[in-house]
């Protein structure tokens, strides 16, 4: 009995160690009144007490000043781009991302994507003026110019994706283009479409095109387009990289069944990697099961799979929509990808941020420890309604936007609280058990999402209705 007691006190003392704590992590609403805002960005050389919001419905960068003081907004907004724009009111139809060049001292150039009136979707180039403190539209250099592909449905002009951002290790322009509703796009590598492309934009002879192609792409060695760096994405939105090492955080959002977390490293981006959309969701294989978003796939993914050359990479996180496994579990069903905060006076230096748009969940990813992927729950979103579309590191906060109109910032708290990470709370791993399940079976599985589940919902009714339970 003494050993024992002995024992669970050099327990708790490692738990103490470990940082069990009543220190909570907060949320405070730092600025409101926001259009739809979905990435923020700093700019020192055009003010060092600034941040830079891009407002997707409305189409402008907007500086906010004294950001971490008392929060005004300049009315002089750096570029307004709205007269581009689709008018279509589908909410992911806008201004999709931007981004400031890594040589902005001497360019002063920032780089925008976006849907122009023809639903293309448009990766630009403008050049900021210190004069006037705007971009003006008279400056804009269109580098790529992507259709959406047939068929096209008219009510759904989805899965743009559009972020766009600089790798600290090359700096290349790296750029996202969703599968735009055509789920076997992501395979195709003679399309742009449900791809990351790698370019380089800086360019001396512009006679031609604004952009030069990066020589080491992989998929030129296979003849397809040669700005494709990573194939088989649905729309993976807010990619990002680790900001000292170029690794990049890819989230890419399910349809019916799997949201995803991808992780690579930089040595590793020539490797032909394909991230499965259309074939698999998550490590769920659907190319065979004839649902709707695979109806034309199981051919070229056939193809893809038995190429020696392409490497379909698994998930380093993934999770189960609501709609699969019950709204109680709450893990959510539209993964919003985040930052690897870096810090080194802080315990939260190399710890990767991201959440789920739906849920309201914030998770974070030791990436210290690599071996064994875990993401672990930081904001529960029962008790949330942050409407979360990004996630940001500005100097040493955290910060967060919403397509209701605010900037949060996510204050971290000296320890870490794994009791309360852990108890009761959805933990992200890199395997799903009932994934193999689902594998071995020609069945659709049907979630409460899909149209047919729906439809058997009203069968059931109008049964019970006239003929009884």
């Amino acid at each position: 009995m003494k050993e024992f007691f002995s024992i669970l006190l050099i327990f708790y003392s490692l738990l103490s160690q470990n940082a069990l704590s009543d220190n909570e992590v907060s949320v405070k609403k730092i600025f409101e009144g926001l259009d739809f805002p979905a990435h923020i960005s700093k700019n020192k050389f055009i003010s060092p007490s600034s941040i830079f919001v891009l407002e997707h419905i409305s189409g402008q960068i907007v500086e906010i000043q004294n950001y971490d003081n008392k929060l005004q907004i300049n009315q002089n907004v750096i570029l307004n781009i709205k007269s581009l724009l689709t008018e279509n009111e589908n909410w992911e139809q806008g201004f999709n991302g931007f981004a400031f060049s890594p040589k902005f001292k001497d360019d002063n150039y920032l780089f925008v994507s976006y849907n122009n009136k023809k639903n293309q979707i448009i990766i630009s180039r403008f050049k900021y003026d210190d004069k006037i403190k705007i971009a003006p539209l008279s400056s804009e250099a269109k580098l790529l110019i992507i259709d959406r592909l047939p068929p096209v449905s008219s009510d759904k002009p989805e899965h743009n994706c559009g972020t766009i951002d600089f790798n600290p290790k090359d700096n290349y322009l790296y750029a996202c283009i969703g599968d735009t509703r055509v789920p076997e796009s992501s395979q195709n590598i003679n399309v742009l479409n449900g791809k990351i492309l790698r370019i380089n934009p800086f360019v001396e002879d512009t006679s031609e095109k604004n952009y030069k192609t990066v020589k080491e792409n992989p998929f030129i060695q296979l003849k397809g387009k040669p700005e494709i760096l990573f194939a088989g994405f649905r729309n993976p939105w807010n990619f990002s990289f680790d900001s000292e090492t170029g690794d990049i955080y890819i989230p890419d959002v399910g349809s019916e069944y799997i949201e995803e977390l991808n992780v690579v490293k930089y040595d590793d981006f020539n490797n032909f990697l394909n991230f499965g959309a259309a074939c698999f969701e998550g490590s769920y294989r659907v190319y065979d099961k004839h649902y709707e978003d695979a109806l034309n796939a199981e051919k070229i993914c056939l193809k893809n799979i038995n190429n020696p050359l392409i490497k379909m990479v698994e998930p380093k996180l993934q999770y189960f929509h609501d709609s699969l496994i019950g709204a109680n579990k709450n893990y959510g069903n539209s993964i919003i990808g985040g930052v690897v905060y870096k810090n080194k006076d802080s315990i939260w230096h190399n710890h990767y941020f991201f959440g789920d748009l739906v849920s309201n969940n914030i998770w974070y990813l030791d990436t210290n420890k690599t071996k064994n992927y875990i993401g672990i729950n930081l904001l529960f979103g029962d008790d949330l309604d942050l409407g979360l579309t990004s996630i940001a590191q500005i100097d040493d906060k955290l910060l967060a936007t919403s397509y209701m109109g605010s900037i949060y910032e996510i204050v971290l708290p000296d320890k870490k609280n794994y009791q309360k990470s852990i108890y009761n709370r959805p933990i992200i791993y890199s395997k799903l058990y009932g994934v193999d399940i689902m594998n071995k079976s020609s069945e659709v599985i049907y979630t409460s999402e899909s149209e047919f589940y729906k439809l058997l919902v009203k069968i059931r009714k109008f049964k019970n209705k006239f003929f009884g339970q």
